[in-house]
């Protein structure tokens, strides 16, 4: 699966990939950033290792694994509400401009009408600050 990172990867490969494959946490398989910017190319998947100090890494003899079972797109406000309701976290593309690069808290409001999505992010709920927002 090439995914390039934040260079040009597809959320909806990776749950493909995911729902194809079984994956480990990241206590077991820590995630390595590779082909972001620092030119280094992805090795063969390594299902789990463990590594202690001064000792060669291993394969433990059992992990956890976990799937993804079924995926698709959601849109509006109330579809995401209940989706996350019912069945957890989604995930959600959005645009990055200057103002999230300085955002430092609160409700974050983008009113620069870019519409151009280039990260991804989880949502795991909502609500509303005391003033409505």
């Amino acid at each position: 699966m090439d995914t390039d990172g934040c260079h040009g990867g597809y959320h909806l490969n990776a749950y493909q990939w995911m729902n194809e494959n079984e994956i480990t946490d990241e206590t077991c398989s820590g995630y390595r950033a590779r082909g972001h910017d620092n030119g280094l190319s992805c090795s063969a998947m390594t299902k789990c290792r463990n590594c202690n100090p001064g000792e060669a890494c291993f394969v433990p003899d059992q992990y956890r694994v976990f799937k993804v079972d079924e995926f698709g797109p959601v849109s509006g406000e109330e579809e995401m509400m209940q989706e996350i309701y019912q069945r957890g976290p989604i995930a959600c593309s959005v645009a990055v401009p200057q103002s999230l690069d300085d955002y430092t808290g609160g409700v974050y409001c983008d009113d620069t009408g870019d519409l151009t999505t280039t990260h991804e992010v989880s949502i795991v709920g909502w609500g509303e600050t005391e003033d409505g927002q």
